[in-house]
């Protein structure tokens, strides 16, 4: 445990990380400085959730260089580049650096190695959310944290000798710790694709923190990736480590359905006629049938696929993942059924917050769509979401922002409405829809300006919808 006296908390923000850090700090005797570019309106949520306030000197709206030279200790908030002026500054006042992750990592890493890390850039909360349920069939005492807006510091007295953790990791996070030169026992990659480029300055950088899920592995860890996927040519594991792959083909040399120069090992699942299979060593047993899966979409069913890999792997039973499996409904803002009415059904995706994310919302549906989209723009390529748009959706409604001003400059053709207040744009949609259709809030875009971030969006919409559903809203 370090033994700093002040710690700086820079940036409490609004999805725990910032105040688990500052409560953990302070029941461990320190003395807390928090500084946030955001207001203290805007941090009200968080810093009600500070178990002793008075411990704490708030420096809200603007960071002082003068809290980053007198601190002993700076617990970065990840999204916070590491060419931040402040972090700079910091360092070159020998001041150390770190992350919530990094300080929790360091101060288990004697008691459990028992770790699973899941990262992606989508589907890493539905993957480690539901690994978590398995695991815990057969360790009672599995924990389950991290990006998924549980701090690690409100899970860390839980953690014993050997505890079996959970936790999910975005490339912020795993950035974070890459000095650190740690990578988890089981590495779960899910996917990768364009994102955050309004952080990164290219594909490869973005890549390079999420690399570090896997790239310090040691022989007899466990690395568990999606085939079908852009990381089937990009990943390079380490020597000694396992390797299991999930994706759609029995022919475990086709990556992506075409077939490569690349032959992947043999150990993972598929699909065969309807039902999920996984192999190792040759011997092949069926897992669960597709159609009792509840969760809707072709990239769900990698998502299970993946937590199903990593499960089987480490010898879960088959039938407690099964059992599992199709008990799991899924998770808020993530292809979310709200409810429906004069047979319209509405879906709360408003965890998609890139293009690519809304395209696999959109596709998940047969029936006609109705889409809520838009908002902050992230720099990512629009030309698939665009084509999507146009040939599968009945009706645009689009929220403001500059990610709908360059959405709508470059190419939409489908009639659109622009609304300035989410509520506007869930009635209208409701208005223009008929039985059997889909009203869907899948943005495609962040949720800056408007919303306090894509789960506030998504809690908006679903409130919205529960009142037209009780008729409350005319």
């Amino acid at each position: 445990m370090v033994k700093e006296k002040t710690v700086l908390i820079m940036g409490l923000g609004l999805h725990g990380g910032g105040v688990g850090a500052a409560n953990y700090f302070i029941e461990h005797g320190y003395n807390i400085v928090i500084t946030d570019l955001k207001k203290e309106e805007e941090l009200k949520e968080s810093i009600d959730k500070l178990k002793q306030i008075s411990k704490c000197r708030f420096v809200l709206g603007r960071h002082e260089f003068k809290d980053f030279k007198d601190a002993d200790l700076i617990i970065k908030n990840p999204a916070v580049p590491q060419n931040s002026p402040y972090i700079k500054y910091a360092h070159k006042n020998g001041v150390s650096v770190d992350t919530d992750v990094g300080v929790f990592l360091d101060a288990i890493k004697n008691t459990t190695k028992n770790i699973i890390g899941v990262t992606g850039t989508k589907g890493k909360s539905t993957v480690a959310t539901l690994t978590h349920k398995i695991f815990a069939t057969k360790y009672s005492d599995a924990v389950l944290c991290g990006n998924i807006t549980v701090s690690v510091f409100d899970v860390i007295e839980h953690i014993k000798i050997d505890t079996p953790l959970i936790i999910e990791l975005s490339s912020f996070q795993l950035g974070g710790i890459r000095e650190k030169r740690y990578s988890p026992k089981i590495a779960v990659f899910t996917n990768f694709f364009e994102d955050h480029l309004d952080y990164y300055r290219s594909m490869d950088e973005y890549f390079e923190d999420k690399s570090v899920l896997y790239r310090f592995q040691h022989p007899g860890d466990l690395l568990v990736y999606n085939r079908d996927d852009n990381l089937a040519d990009i990943i390079k594991k380490n020597k000694g480590v396992s390797t299991f792959t999930f994706g759609m083909e029995e022919n475990f040399s086709i990556g992506r359905s075409v077939p490569t120069s690349r032959a992947f090992p043999a150990n993972g699942t598929f699909i065969r006629q309807g039902k999920v299979y996984y192999k190792k060593d040759g011997k092949v047993e069926s897992v669960v049938d597709i159609e009792s899966i509840p969760l809707k979409g072709s990239h769900n069913l990698y998502n299970v696929m993946a937590a199903i890999t990593a499960a089987m792997a480490e010898g879960v039973p088959r039938a407690e993942i099964e059992h599992e499996v199709k008990a799991f409904r899924g998770l808020e803002h993530r292809l979310e059924l709200i409810g429906q009415k004069t047979g319209v059904s509405f879906y709360n995706d408003s965890a998609a917050t890139n293009p690519e994310a809304a395209v696999r919302g959109i596709k998940t549906f047969s029936e006609p769509v109705i889409l809520i989209a838009g908002g902050y723009d992230k720099g990512l390529s629009l030309k698939e979401f665009i084509r999507v748009i146009n040939q599968s959706v009945k009706h645009l409604m689009l929220l403001e922002g500059n990610g709908t001003e360059r959405l709508v400059k470059e190419g939409v053709k489908k009639e659109f409405h622009i609304f300035d207040n989410i509520r506007d744009a869930v009635k209208q949609a409701y208005e223009i829809s008929r039985p059997s259709e889909i009203v869907l809030l899948s943005p495609g875009f962040a949720s800056f300006g408007m919303f306090r971030n894509e789960f506030h969006r998504g809690d908006e919409f679903r409130r919205i919808v529960n009142e037209i559903i009780k008729e409350k809203l005319p």
